[in-house]
């Protein structure tokens, strides 16, 4: 049986995707249900030939709100090299499975500013995994 797919796509604002000219944690996203990770990307709104590359890792967090035990790129990683990407989708496929659940979060981080200011949405593309909720001990009855 086949498992609904969902992405979340996440940018600075309504309009504007991340920027990648300055490092740091750029979007986060929250869980919503227990899933596999199918894969990490990005989608380049700007144009930029900057000979740096920008790197995007996409961290697990376990618990949301805590970098305790954070990752680091364990959920995936991309790259953009030094020719103009506008309008194209960065991916990876993680070759490993990862699976996330409820109350955790994946960190979009910046670990390679480009030098330019090319906005990139960033995302991820999970496949459900069902769960009861009483078997998961992140999910609370409230």
């Amino acid at each position: 049986m086949r498992y609904p797919i969902l992405s979340l796509i996440g940018g600075a604002s309504a309009t504007a995707g991340v920027a990648t000219d300055s490092t740091g944690d750029k979007y986060v996203f929250a869980i919503p249900f227990k899933c596999k990770v199918r894969k990490v990307f990005g989608i380049v709104q700007g144009t930029s030939t900057n000979a740096t590359n920008f790197v995007i890792k996409f961290d697990k967090r376990p618990t949301a709100g805590g970098d305790g035990s954070r990752g680091d790129g364990d959920v995936g990683a991309i790259t953009k090299g030094a020719s103009n990407r506008q309008g194209k989708m960065l991916y990876e496929i993680p070759s490993t499975a990862v699976t996330l659940k409820e109350g955790e979060e994946c960190v979009a981080e910046v670990t390679t500013a480009n030098g330019d200011a090319c906005a990139t949405w960033v995302g991820i593309e999970l496949e459900y995994i069902p769960e009861e909720p009483t078997n998961n001990s992140n999910m609370v009855s409230a």
